[in-house]
């Protein structure tokens, strides 16, 4: 790393070198070495204190650094994580607009008509295998209205969590609702599966299906 890139680093840091620290050793181009100076007696409580500033300085420049690594891989979730593929589809919950078109996390979904959905699907987005606490995308989507129908409301975008999910991982599949609000699960599993990880409210007007309910309860249902 030369100066130039090494004094930008540091003032995103926040940190600012002091002048002597600028100096390099011209034996050992290694960074954060304490360099060599002159070993006579006369300097050496000077030398002493320019080797105890320097240290701090460089103790704290990694652990600045380490904070920044840490935060980006919160956003990432998961920088160290196995990635798999998983296909987007959707749910419309309402009946008077539909999905003209979405994105999770900038990975498309197919349109989706009133009260529909759960169909088709687009292939593909990545998430990780394990899932995290604090896990979150961005949906970005549009609406639709039919022909002669009202204008219908503009682009929307939202932040949303993503509920806990098994190691078996699935499909992304959004839930679209009135008054712009929008969920997101992944699930192997249909939204009519009694394991599908929402609650009956959240699903209407799909509901879990009864007979796959009783096969729950009499230990039938596989895995």
């Amino acid at each position: 790393m030369n100066d130039s890139i090494d004094a930008a680093l540091n003032r995103a840091l926040g940190l600012t070198r002091p002048r002597y620290l600028l100096q390099r050793d011209k034996v050992n181009q290694t960074e954060c070495r304490i360099p060599q100076s002159n070993r006579s007696p006369e300097n050496t409580v000077l030398r002493k204190f320019i080797e105890v500033g320097k240290s701090t300085f460089c103790l704290a420049r990694r652990q600045k650094l380490g904070w920044l690594a840490a935060g980006a891989c919160a956003l990432l979730v998961g920088c160290s994580d196995e990635m798999v593929p998983a296909s987007v589809m959707g749910y419309n919950h309402m009946s008077d607009w539909g999905i003209e078109s979405f994105t999770v996390d900038g990975a498309g979904g197919p349109n989706i008509t009133p009260e529909a959905g759960g169909g088709k699907s687009s292939c593909c987005a990545r998430i990780p295998v394990r899932w995290h606490a604090g896990m979150k995308v961005k949906v970005r989507w549009s609406y639709d209205t039919t022909q002669g129908g009202p204008r219908p409301p503009p682009p929307q975008e939202a932040v949303v969590e993503i509920p806990e999910y098994s190691k078996r991982t699935g499909n992304i599949q959004a839930h679209f609702y009135p008054n712009h609000k929008v969920k997101v699960v992944v699930s192997n599993y249909g939204i009519e599966h009694p394991r599908y990880p929402m609650s009956e409210e959240d699903k209407l007007p799909w509901e879990t299906s009864k007979q796959l309910l009783e096969y729950e309860k009499e230990g039938k249902l596989p895995e």
